[in-house]
């Protein structure tokens, strides 16, 4: 695709997201647009982002309708498939989230097996200390794209969408906190009272994961495949 073309392009990417952002239907911006959003790449999309946040978009309003974008963009985003080989970056960090996904799951399954329960069986009790544990290391898992994925990214003049990726992971640790603090505080507590408050911090750790990692998978992992260099990935 030729400059004036993806220039085109990204300018029409823009005006979908600002339609959307002023509320207009996200099916009939889709239909509206349908020939544009065709051929929409993740960097176009990228850096439609970006610039509108550079023209005074606040951030948090980008971030707040991230998942409308990726389900108005989802059928060109998913027509890229961007695979990387076993031990590239990109492959072990979409590993990790599936991982991750995986606790999230446990954890919700572990709180509704609470509900209407008279004691926490010993299993139930070893396995949510086991998650616990699982969920503490995944912070490593966030350091290595902030601290090495984003500032490559930033280097090839993404640095908006990073930022915004950023502010998730920060959403994702504020969460995981209230369940380190709730499972600290679950000896003093009435089983059903803390079954309650398990389900509801289960079902935002797992909603928040899928929403964040859904972006990463289908916007920034695939830009960051098409900006860097095999030299950067080593």
């Amino acid at each position: 695709m030729n400059d004036s073309t993806s220039k085109d392009r990204k300018e029409i990417l823009k005006h979908v997201i600002e339609r959307l952002h002023e509320g207009a239907d996200p099916e009939e911006v889709k239909e509206g647009f349908k020939e544009a959003l065709k051929g929409a790449s993740s960097v176009e999309i990228a850096q439609a982002e970006e610039e509108l946040i550079n023209e005074g978009m606040p951030r948090e309003e980008i971030q707040r309708l991230c998942k409308i974008h990726l389900e108005v963009f989802r059928e060109s985003l998913e027509s890229e498939k961007p695979l990387a080989p076993p031990g590239h970056p990109i492959r072990i960090l979409m590993e990790e989230h599936k991982a991750l996904l995986q606790f999230a799951g446990e954890l919700e399954g572990i709180a509704e097996k609470l509900r209407g329960t008279s004691g926490l069986d010993a299993t139930s009790r070893e396995r949510l200390k086991d998650l616990e544990g699982r969920f503490k290391e995944s912070a490593r898992h966030y350091e290595r794209e902030e601290n090495v994925l984003f500032p490559y990214l930033e280097k090839h003049g993404i640095k908006q969408p990073p930022a915004i990726m950023w502010m998730e992971h920060d959403q994702i640790r504020e969460t995981e906190k209230i369940l380190y603090r709730l499972m600290d505080e679950r000896e003093g507590m009435g089983l059903q009272e803390f079954a309650k408050q398990l389900r509801e911090v289960a079902s935002s750790l797992a909603e928040l994961l899928m929403d964040h990692f859904a972006k990463e998978n289908s916007v920034l992992f695939p830009a960051s495949l098409k900006v860097m260099a095999e030299d950067e990935w080593k």
